[in-house]
């Protein structure tokens, strides 16, 4: 595990000015994210509230397997995106763009839940969707971090996911893993009926 955050440490020394520009950056869409919700019903990139898996597992309108499947097919097209973008330098911004995205995208369901459903009738699921979009955030930007040694070397994908390569293999196991456990708790909690959305 120390070898790990160290790991981590020394990438962000590496790489400071990335890093520094994506946390400005996901702050700002951050911000956007929530006035967009707020102002103008999902902004220029709308979010349909009703095809996010979770929602309509609390509604009853999906089962478990449409639940589990649906959030990891989310992440898994954002992760494959970012993991292909950043095979050659000149690519690297679309990487970061889907990134952002992916950013706007949960903030703009977080905001919009409470619009719509209220800040203390979803009080827990707030709670956990958070936990859950910081992970997922903070996760996706040291991947994106650690890609970038990478880039532009032959064989970039069998290079990304060696052994010698231990801290990209976590980091995508731990984003599955997350997401994993957050369906895990939905389905838990929706059972003993804490979380139900009509």
């Amino acid at each position: 595990m120390n070898q790990f955050f160290n790991a981590i440490s020394n990438q962000i020394r590496m790489r400071k000015g990335l890093f520094l520009i994506l946390i400005i950056s996901t702050i700002v869409i951050i911000v956007l994210g929530v006035i967009s919700a707020i102002n103008f019903d999902g902004g220029i990139l709308p979010i349909d509230l009703s095809n996010i898996a979770f929602i309509k597992y609390l509604k009853g309108d999906c089962g478990v397997f449409f639940l589990i499947f649906g959030t990891l097919l989310n992440l898994i097209i954002f992760y494959s995106l970012i993991l292909v973008f950043c095979c050659k330098r000149f690519l690297i911004p679309f990487a970061i763009i889907f990134y952002l995205y992916f950013v706007y995208s949960q903030i703009v369901i977080f905001t919009s839940i409470i619009l719509i459903y209220g800040f203390f009738n979803t009080l827990i699921l707030l709670l956990l969707l958070l936990i859950y979009i910081l992970l997922e955030i903070i996760m996706l930007m040291f991947f994106i971090l650690f890609l970038l040694n990478f880039t532009d070397c032959f064989g970039y994908f069998k290079s990304c996911f060696t052994f010698n390569n231990s801290i990209l293999i976590l980091l995508s196991i731990s984003l599955l893993i997350v997401s994993i456990l957050f369906c895990v708790v939905l389905i838990v909690l929706k059972s003993f009926v804490i979380l139900l959305i009509f």
